[in-house]
């Protein structure tokens, strides 16, 4: 194991007009904090102290590190920012001698989510710095420490939520030490280090052959050939087409981005299977040859999925790494930044893959008719519902025969209970009484995904427990618990609460019963309001650090609780069974 290196949270602030900036640091191992104020030397001190160490930070790999190598070579970290930012220049691209200083970088990234966000989600203040940065002079002691207390507050928060995803952080250091890669390959994206693992290189012309895929020769279809022969008219090999039919008696859409199928509002109990292949895509393009074509050596990612089965049986860490290379590498294919690009072999692997489940879908509708139910199918499984134990242990049977011909695996949960929305959201309790969730409405909730948690938590605890919905709701007198995260798009100019116009681009609203309390507007082209959707008609705003406040007089309970209420009749009648039910039975036996 190699020498542990050190890992510094770090923020910059630049005024570009002002000729000002700040960087602000964070110790994760000590948690000491250190704030430099326009001071290169003092800069140049702690990075010579720390040229091995690991410098963390949100957006660090499109600003933060430019502005961190500008200072340290001597360019004008403010004409840099101004790039940055106003002219959208890539960082690369500024000035050559950027590129000369080595830096050790790990971004937390979110595609979806700024961190302001994410604070959001953790009940911090989020409340944005009242300096302008297009300041045009130099700040005053009081902007001054207004701004150094926004910039720590984003180290502070950037440091929490890296302890949240550490475990990322960890896969990609294993991975950079299993394969013995030099240090350097630490500013490496996921994916781009994938590539770099498997020796992976883009041919220096286009291929132009993204609609030449062909069909796997160990699919056996005949009732629903016509959806192979969907795929096979090239009429329809346009993204933007799909196909929907019936299949095995449930609405199905085939495209190019993974099967979903699905009964709505469903519920089931006994000889219910759900079967996931395991390492479906990593396995196609194992089995067909279908990895990026970009790949001289394939044998290598076949050889990175053995072993990793091989650690994971040993319980041996190393095995999360390899798996964000075997789990990187189809996205990368569909990537044209990535040296995997090969966007025919990701398609071909996408519609396979849809149609080797479909394979086993009618496999099971010719075995048993209307004696069985399909419930789901989505991109990597399905899931029936039988008659008998016996019918169960023949659908293994099938499964076994199909596994055999198609040289994939498969995983099965054999389930008690199951209450499903639809596809994408249902809840089911397992025959050994281990209980999964998935959707928005049930999943999991964390400390950087916690939209209107006292709704979840409610429709949970009635759908596992058998908990009336306002007896939990009832309960609960935290303000954390009610909050409900809105984010403003760019097609937005602002939000606007009675009179008053905030600029913020996301807030916390709460359900008021006060008449003095407001709905929350966005502001469209135009001139045009429009209610934020999925919010009361009365609100009170709160964007301070809300984590231990306790709740109000004013918060309206019962827009919770008819929330929560609604949420429960798109699983299951109030009236009916819930998981409680057989949790009870299970534990009596």
């Amino acid at each position: 194991m190699a020498k542990e290196r050190r890992r510094i949270i770090i923020d910059f602030e630049v005024l570009s007009k002002a000729g000002f900036w700040m960087c602000c640091m964070k110790d994760y191992k000590t948690q000491k904090e250190h704030i430099i104020i326009n001071n290169r030397e003092e800069l140049l001190r702690v990075f010579n102290k720390n040229k091995e160490s690991v410098w963390v930070g949100y957006n660090i790999r499109g600003y933060d590190q430019w502005i961190l190598k500008s200072i340290i070579a001597g360019i004008d970290p403010c004409d840099v920012s101004y790039k940055l930012v106003e002219r959208k220049v890539s960082g690369w691209k500024i000035d050559r001698n950027l590129h000369k200083i080595p830096l050790y970088i790990f971004e937390i990234s979110d595609s979806y989510r700024s961190l302001k966000e994410l604070e959001l989600f953790m009940g911090e203040d989020i409340r944005e710095s009242s300096v302008s940065f297009d300041l045009d002079r130099y700040p005053t002691k009081k902007e001054i420490d207004e701004l150094t207390s926004y910039c720590l507050h984003d180290v502070r928060m950037t440091y929490k939520v890296f302890e949240q995803i550490y475990y990322k952080y960890e896969a990609q250091l294993g991975l950079i030490e299993y394969f013995n890669l030099d240090k350097d390959m630490f500013n490496k994206t996921e994916a781009q280090l994938s590539a770099y693992i498997l020796g992976a290189k883009k041919p220096n012309y286009d291929r132009n052959d993204t609609n030449e895929f062909d069909i796997v020769n160990t699919l056996k279809l005949s009732k629903y050939n016509h959806i192979k022969d969907w795929y096979e008219n090239y009429n329809n090999r346009d993204l933007k087409k799909y196909l929907r039919t019936n299949v095995y008696g449930i609405e199905t859409d085939f495209g190019w981005g993974g099967l979903h199928s699905a009964r709505k509002k469903y519920e089931g109990e006994d000889f219910i299977v759900n079967s996931d292949v395991s390492s479906f895509y990593p396995s196609i393009m194992i089995e067909y040859d279908l990895l990026s074509r970009n790949v001289k050596k394939t044998s290598k990612y076949k050889e990175i999925r053995d072993t990793r089965i091989k650690f994971k049986k040993e319980s041996n860490p190393i095995e999360k790494s390899l798996k964000l290379v075997l789990n990187s590498t189809y996205g990368a294919c569909m990537d044209i930044n990535n040296e995997l690009y090969d966007p025919r072999q990701g398609i071909s692997i996408c519609v396979n893959g849809q149609l080797l489940l479909l394979d086993l879908i009618e496999k099971v509708e010719l075995e048993f008719g209307s004696s069985a139910e399909f419930i789901q199918g989505n991109t990597d499984g399905v899931m029936f519902k039988f008659s008998s134990k016996e019918d169960v242990d023949k659908y293994l049977d099938i499964c076994s025969k199909w596994c055999k011909r198609t040289r994939m695996d498969l995983e099965h949960d054999f389930i008690k209970k199951i209450i499903q929305k639809d596809v994408n959201n249902y809840i089911y309790i397992k025959e050994d009484g281990n209980i999964k969730s998935k959707g928005a409405y049930v999943k999991k909730l964390s400390l950087i995904d916690n939209d209107l948690p006292i709704v979840n938590k409610a429709l949970k605890e009635k759908l596992i427990n058998g908990v009336d919905i306002e007896t939990t709701i009832n309960k609960s007198n935290k303000l954390i618990d009610f909050q409900k995260c809105i984010k403003v798009t760019g097609k937005y100019s602002h939000v606007v609460y009675g009179s008053e116009e905030i600029k913020l681009k996301v807030l916390r609203v709460f359900a008021s019963k006060s008449n003095l309390d407001f709905a929350v507007m966005k502001m469209k082209p135009g001139n045009k309001l429009e209610k934020i959707s999925y919010t009361p008609d009365r609100v009170f705003i709160d964007n301070s650090n809300i984590i231990n406040k306790d709740i109000p007089d004013k918060l309206d309970k019962d827009w919770y609780i008819s929330l929560a209420k609604d949420r429960l009749g798109s699983f299951v009648s109030e009236d009916k069974f819930t998981l409680f039910d057989y949790l009870d039975i299970l534990n009596k036996k």
